[in-house]
């Protein structure tokens, strides 16, 4: 029989202790997540020992977790019928601390109370997470297959915990935990469960507890949903866990669940909801994938999981080749982590594909509530860009306003000597598909697509080209329509010279702003309007900078004119009379004010604007009365 030992903690074990005890975790319940996953732990370790040692299990088969509680005497008990410890594996499993990984805990140590909690468990220190919630604790042992006494070890956490030989007829581990006062609550049932129900709910074991009147009940799943074949589950089943589990307010779009083996193991459970979130685009938006290791929960709004810009996708991640609590930090730098975001990204991308092409509807649905954050993708993931360009919809010229185009049709109507991909920017399609730029698109039948949401402008450059056909900003350099456009340039030829002197003076009347005035090849119906240098800032983009408060360098634009519409016409006819014209000035000004507005532009100044065409007005009338 071996005699009782009291035993010295080794000096990191100490500094570990103090730690746990007083200031490394804000949230003591995490203790009984660790301590069932423990338990848990040697449940597993007995089955697999099982596949080779049938005997080892006896007749106690029923492998399960139990917990009691005695608010009297404020203890609460977890015991499992798992496989144990001899007294030399307690001194080597527990005396020492994980005395592989203690010293480099603590040298990893930063004194941040945030940071440091979640170094818990990657050392193997998660038992001792009790002593937050303990003022001492008990654990009495029996190795399964062990003709070796149970073995009891004993410690308040402070310097040294005793050892000795204890009676337990039974194999596995009783844990007692002795709660300090201020950590009473963990001997109330209530709370006891809603802790498992938080952290452990699918822990593959059942874990008993006694209820208001005395009688033990199952309190976990055992079997979560993601872990069961899809053909075992509902479509309710999936919408409950969706909106109780998962906070869905509403019903999921669409469910992808999966089992992912071979070089690693996972579980995945994935929806994407029918509408947006309110955060979606906030500073303190979530993700909504939850991160689970071996059924045990670890992380909520786990974002190493995802790219952001499939934040929106909701559902749980179950790895089997994780260590259990582990941190950001290792998220971060763990290449299981990257084959499985890479997996989990390729296939929503393939799914939403899918949707696409095969449930028209569902993918309006989808990309009214979360295209914008799809083109986010565009920028930030080179390496999936060829299918998210796949995934791109825009409002059209040739299309209503709830029938978005994707790249490949607008490709696909393409005039047969048409080179480019057409779009303009703008606030809304009110505004933009009423500009005097699509005119001689739109006399020719020529598709244009919107761009109307702000992240517009920013990716035009990261997807330059789709199928061989660049992306052309009508409102931008000239506008070649190769054999499409060949009428007009010769209109633009003859009416250079015609209106070269009239388009001197409109350039000196307007020279503070703008650069040039030169003969329209876009414009059938309007009189004028502004274009921007070829591989500059459009006026829209120059829109979006200055509302977010970005110093946008001062650029001057080019007014086109249009040589057949009437005002034009009337303008040359009055400079070639009296190119002294007092009214000249005025109606110079006008027309590139309206220009200015045409394209849901500011004018500089409106009281001038309001004064101008009130006097012009003025005069008009006069003339037709009198």
């Amino acid at each position: 029989m071996s005699e009782n030992q009291s035993l010295e903690f080794q000096t990191e074990a100490k500094q570990i202790l103090q730690l746990m005890i007083h200031s490394l975790y804000t949230h003591k319940e995490v203790f009984l997540r660790e301590l069932i996953s423990n338990a848990s732990d040697a449940l597993d370790r007995l089955r697999f020992e099982s596949v080779t040692n049938p005997q080892i299990l006896g007749s106690d088969t029923d492998l399960a977790i139990r917990i009691k509680l005695d608010k009297t005497a404020k203890t609460l008990t977890i015991s499992d019928n798992g496989v144990g410890m001899t007294r030399s594996e307690v001194i080597e499993n527990i005396g020492t601390i994980a005395r592989s990984g203690s010293k480099a805990f603590v040298e990893k140590l930063t004194g941040d109370q945030k940071a440091d909690s979640n170094l818990i468990g990657q050392f193997g220190v998660g038992f001792y997470s009790a002593f937050m919630a303990a003022s001492s604790v008990k654990l009495v042992t029996k190795r399964a297959g062990s003709d070796e006494p149970a073995t009891q070890w004993e410690s308040s956490g402070e310097t040294s915990y005793t050892i000795a030989e204890a009676e337990k007829e039974s194999r596995g581990t009783d844990i007692t935990v002795y709660l300090k006062e201020d950590a009473a609550e963990f001997a109330e049932t209530w709370n006891v469960r809603s802790i498992i129900k938080k952290y452990s709910d699918f822990i593959a074991f059942p874990i008993y507890l006694p209820d208001e009147k005395g009688q033990e009940t199952v309190v976990n799943m055992t079997k979560p949903l993601w872990s069961r074949a899809p053909s075992e589950v509902t479509k309710e089943q999936y919408e409950e866990f969706y909106q109780q589990v998962l906070a869905g307010f509403d019903k999921p779009l669409d469910i992808m669940h999966s089992k992912a083996e071979g070089v690693m193991e996972y579980h995945s459970l994935l929806f994407i909801p029918s509408s947006a979130p309110f955060d979606l685009f906030t500073m303190e938006r979530k993700h909504g994938i939850k991160l689970y290791v071996r059924r045990v929960f670890i992380l909520d709004n786990c974002k190493e999981l995802l790219p952001e810009y499939l934040r929106f996708v909701k559902g749980v991640v179950d790895s089997e080749d994780l260590p259990l609590n582990v941190s950001r930090e290792i998220l971060q730098k763990n290449p299981v982590v990257d084959r499985i975001r890479k997996a989990l990204t390729s296939k929503i991308l393939g799914r939403l594909a899918e949707m696409a092409q095969n449930e028209p509807e569902n993918y309006k649905t989808f990309w009214k509530s979360f295209g914008q954050v799809i083109k986010e993708g565009i920028h930030s993931d080179p390496d999936n860009k060829e299918k998210l360009l796949e995934l791109l919809r825009f409002q059209s010229s040739m299309t209503g306003k709830d029938d978005p185009v994707s790249l490949k049709a607008y490709v696909s109507r393409m005039r047969e000597e048409q080179k480019e991909i057409y779009y303009i920017s703008g606030d809304s399609r009110e505004i933009v598909e009423k500009s005097p730029h699509l005119e001689v698109l739109k006399a020719r039948s020529i598709e244009v697509l919107f761009f109307l949401d702000p992240i517009d402008e920013w990716i035009v450059p990261d997807i330059y080209n789709y199928d061989g056909r660049k992306l052309k900003s009508v409102t931008q350099g000239d506008l070649d329509l190769g054999d499409l456009g060949k009428e007009a340039k010769e209109t633009q030829k003859k009416a250079e010279s015609t209106f070269k002197k009239l388009s001197e003076r409109m350039k000196n009347v307007l020279a503070g702003d703008i650069q040039d005035v030169r003969i329209a090849t876009r414009l059938k119906d309007s009189p004028a309007c502004l274009v921007s240098e070829e591989n500059t800032m459009g006026s829209h983009m120059e829109k979006i900078m200055k509302a977010m408060g970005q110093a946008v360098p001062a650029q001057k634009r080019i007014l086109e004119i249009n040589p057949e519409h009437p005002v034009i016409l009337n303008l040359n006819a009055r400079y070639e009379k009296d190119p002294k014209d007092a009214d000249l000035e005025e109606w110079v000004r006008l027309v590139y004010e309206q220009a200015l507005i045409a394209e849901g532009q500011m004018v500089p100044d409106p009281l001038a604007y309001s004064k101008r065409v009130n006097d012009l007005l003025v005069k008009v009338s006069g003339k037709d009365l009198w």
